[in-house]
């Protein structure tokens, strides 16, 4: 684009207008002309024959000819199937002209190189494609090489591919295979996954998606996780867990394990619940009792306990 731009640029200085004199006999804006000559973005491909006709120059020189300017040139000319079936594209060449595309002219040049293509050379042409397009493409990487092939493509993917993809590669691989696109994949998919994974795994086997999980669906696994395996479980997705779930579980586990038992969850508690807890603790076991939990208490009522001790003691 930048090349494009530059070629722009100086083709307008020497015919001796100024941006907003080229912009009035385009019927555009200047900042449109400002844009192109930047780099920033380009001229749509129909604005490129009233360009080369204003400065008169070819379509060729004004990007100055390559296999990419010849695809553009047929292009304006309706012989863009032609053209394909006669010469090789690259990715390369595909890339440097596909941002002045429309998206069902990249569409048509993306369909006769789309076997030559792996994931990560669509990636480059992704945003100038549609999306059926790209979805196309996705299944049959899938197809061929599982669901890491997909990820960098996933953004332009749509929701319903990717979790289509998503659903067999669990059912295959299992949850771990879906790190790489759980950042791109519905909540509900990634809810579902889930709890057919912690049925059958364990809470443990959520980590890697655990971020990308509703919070309802965290806390439902995780309050199923408490009741059967203890406090200690929930360590690996306590990140990710509400502030009332774990404090739930941290008053019901000291409850039923005492103070210590909070040591894993206490980073994730609220300070009401921490404090709540740990006056328990001291009022039936002493200071001494707090140290599993010292460092995430409110400081303010440590001192406090400390210099009632010391009154109650003198």
């Amino acid at each position: 684009m930048v090349k494009i731009g530059r070629t722009i640029a100086r083709l307008r200085k020497e015919k001796g207008f100024t941006q907003m004199e080229l912009a009035d006999r385009m019927g555009i804006s200047y900042q449109a002309i400002s844009n192109w000559e930047r780099g920033e973005t380009m001229p749509d491909i129909s604005k490129l024959p009233q360009l080369a006709e204003i400065f008169g120059v070819s379509i060729d020189r004004m990007l100055e000819s390559s296999k990419g300017t010849q695809i553009i040139q047929t292009i304006v000319e309706d012989k863009t199937s032609e053209f394909l079936q006669e010469n090789e594209v690259s990715v390369e060449e595909f890339a440097g002209i596909a941002p002045i595309l429309k998206s069902a002219q990249a569409d048509e040049v993306f369909g006769h190189i789309k076997n030559k293509l792996k994931p990560k050379d669509i990636q480059s042409i992704a945003p100038f494609v549609s999306e059926q397009v790209i979805d196309e493409a996705a299944r049959q990487a899938f197809e061929n090489e599982g669901i890491g092939a997909l990820a960098p493509i996933a953004p332009f993917m749509s929701i319903d591919a990717i979790d289509n993809c998503a659903r067999k590669a669990y059912e295959s691989e299992g949850v771990g295979a879906l790190a790489s696109i759980a950042p791109f994949m519905s909540i509900d998919a990634i809810d579902n996954c889930a709890r057919k994974a912690y049925e059958n795994e364990g809470i443990g086997a959520l980590a890697p998606i655990a971020p990308f999980m509703s919070i309802d669906a965290i806390d439902e696994c995780a309050r199923k996780a408490y009741e059967s395996e203890g406090v200690g479980a929930l360590a690996s997705i306590a990140p990710f867990m509400s502030d009332e779930a774990i404090d739930n579980c941290a008053r019901k586990a000291y409850e039923n394990e005492g103070i210590g038992a909070l040591a894993s969850i206490a980073p994730f508690m609220s300070i009401d619940a921490i404090d709540e807890c740990a006056r328990k603790a001291c009022e039936k076991e002493g200071l001494g009792a707090l140290a599993p939990i010292l460092p995430f208490m409110d400081q303010e009522r440590i001192d406090a306990w400390v210099k009632e001790v010391i009154r109650d003691m003198s």
